[in-house]
């Protein structure tokens, strides 16, 4: 393993970094490994230990900071695939499937707009391995009372 993966680079290319990782608030795995998979448990856009802007999107939270949390979901979601890699991001094999969840009013349409923020940071990650099948549903509300949330399976390298 090297100090910056190859992963890194890729994203450091993208203007992308990982940020601090945050552990989840309450008692359950954030990941669990089953073979060659990686299952991944919801994550949210935390930072400096909380959702830093709360509610629904289409009320109190635009579209521009419902875009920008879902990109940190996707980037807290790497620290805690790095971790399942022992530390190496390399050792993903790609993005199986990612489910982006948008805390919203029944009114807005822009939840796939809103998913794209974390799809295009798998994208940038893996490059065509990050390319994944997506659901993007909208919800009344969400842990913590998030805007935004991920979950997803990812391949492992042995």
């Amino acid at each position: 393993m090297t100090s910056t993966s190859h992963t890194e680079a890729r994203l450091a290319a993208a203007g992308l970094h990982l940020p601090a990782r945050e552990g989840p608030a309450f008692d359950y795995d954030p990941f669990k490994v089953d073979g060659d998979v990686v299952y991944l448990a919801g994550t949210l856009g935390k930072e400096k230990g909380a959702v830093q802007n709360l509610g629904r999107v289409g009320v109190e939270i635009a579209e521009e900071e419902a875009g920008r949390q879902m990109q940190l979901c996707g980037l807290q979601a790497l620290n805690w695939l790095k971790e399942a890699g022992d530390g190496d991001l390399d050792r993903i094999s790609g993005v199986l499937q990612l489910k982006c969840y948008v805390a919203c009013t029944a009114e807005f349409d822009g939840i796939s707009r809103v998913a794209d923020h974390a799809s295009g940071v798998f994208m940038a990650a893996f490059g065509d391995d990050g390319r994944h099948p997506r659901s993007v549903l909208g919800m009344m509300r969400l842990p913590q009372n998030a805007p935004v949330m991920i979950d997803l399976i990812a391949g492992i390298k042995k």
